[in-house]
């Protein structure tokens, strides 16, 4: 079949748009249903003996902003629990209200990279130093992390989808974010780093369980130690790159044992990183998914040069 046309799947408004690329970050608001909240927090509350904390050296936060009591905790591995409690984590690998926006950000045939990530923060514990942005302390361009607009597309090499389990109101901790950061040409100063200036430039946006924060991690960000009226706050990360990208390596074989129990638009976000040329399978429209073929003769042809299907 021929490329997908990328018009034909824009899903952003132009307002949107606008906003992700002047700022690097999007809320979709109440993208997930209560009652798939509900289900995510029940799950977890069943499965919270496989959350691990950060102590020591493995604490995120090491400027004083960002510290509080204790660590946080991490989960990596909901895409196996058992059933039924894995399920709803495994529906969030493809969201047919988020795909075409994941296109449009990432382009067709967008994969998932690192492994997807639940993490609890407990009244006080830290937050997160600062972190991501387009360059690094040193002033080093970070492509593995990059935003780019070129050719009337955007593209983010890695694009983090985070889902709100937990009210978030203004001035609670949490989140926070540069916006515009990560079209910055210089790296972030030491001194807004640990929020020694007034901090205006720090957003801690205000969320609702179901919103969806959608952000590149080319934009600095972090988080502060949790004070609001929940007695926890806890978040999913689902991050993304185009077809042909990866960050992360060594996991893709961890879902063997589970690939024939996902829909096939579940299952095309977890190929490996090759072109949409090369058969690649890409989410079209809600939960379809069409295979960008090569031809057959030229298949053929890779086969006796390079003695293997693809080269």
């Amino acid at each position: 079949m021929a490329y997908i046309a990328m018009a034909a799947m824009r899903a952003l408004s132009a307002e949107q748009r606008y906003l992700f690329d002047l700022r690097g970050y999007l809320i979709v608001r109440n993208a997930i249903p209560l009652s798939e909240i509900e289900t995510c927090k029940h799950a977890i509350s069943k499965n919270i003996d496989k959350f691990y904390q950060r102590e020591g050296a493995l604490r995120n936060a090491q400027r004083d902003v960002f510290c509080g009591t204790s660590g946080r905790l991490d989960c990596g591995t909901m895409l196996h629990w058992e059933k039924p409690y894995c399920d709803i984590f495994r529906k969030f690998l493809s969201i047919p209200k988020l795909s075409p926006i994941l296109t449009e950000l990432c382009g067709a045939g967008f994969r998932i990279d690192h492994l997807p990530l639940a993490t609890i923060q407990y009244q006080g514990s830290d937050g997160f130093d600062l972190h991501g942005g387009a360059l690094d302390e040193h002033g080093t361009w970070q492509q593995e992390l990059s935003y780019n607009y070129k050719h009337g597309t955007i593209s983010c090499n890695l694009l983090n989808i985070s889902f709100t389990l937990d009210e978030t109101k203004d001035g609670d901790g949490g989140f926070v974010i540069i916006p515009g950061s990560h079209k910055a040409n210089f790296p972030l100063p030491e001194d807004l780093a640990q929020c020694k200036e007034p901090n205006e430039y720090l957003v801690n946006p205000a969320l609702s369980p179901g919103d969806v924060l959608i952000f590149s991690e080319a934009t600095c960000h972090g988080a502060l130690p949790w004070k609001g009226s929940a007695p926890s706050r806890t978040n999913l990360f689902y991050r993304y790159c185009p077809a042909n990208f990866a960050y992360g390596r060594g996991y893709l074989e961890n879902f063997a044992d589970i690939i024939n129990e996902l829909t096939p638009a579940e299952q095309s976000v977890l190929q490996p990183p090759f072109v949409n040329r090369l058969d690649r399978v890409q989410i079209v429209e809600g939960d379809e998914t069409k295979v960008c073929e090569r031809s057959q003769f030229k298949k053929d042809y890779d086969q006796k040069v390079f003695d293997c299907e693809y080269f």
